[in-house]
């Protein structure tokens, strides 16, 4: 869950210009670094940190863990 959380992150953060730097600032962090241990899935995020974390990347905070299913829902009823 955290790798496919910490992908979906990466997928928006990149969707939005947004260099682990500058997004590591707008969330608060010191280091950039926790980006890439969140974004590899070696480190979680606390829920107090998910909507802020959405609002950063300017999608709901459902976005963040339901659009591949979404997708694969839509493969699935397109191939019936």
């Amino acid at each position: 869950m955290k790798e496919d959380l910490g992908i979906r992150i990466k997928e928006l953060r990149i969707k939005q210009g947004l260099t682990q730097v500058d997004f590591a600032k707008r969330l608060g962090y010191k280091h950039p670094s926790i980006i890439s241990e969140i974004e590899s899935g070696k480190k979680g995020l606390s829920a107090n940190k998910l909507p802020l974390v959405a609002n950063v990347l300017g999608v709901d905070i459902n976005s963040l863990f339901f659009v591949q299913i979404v997708h694969e829902m839509r493969i699935d009823v397109n191939s019936a």
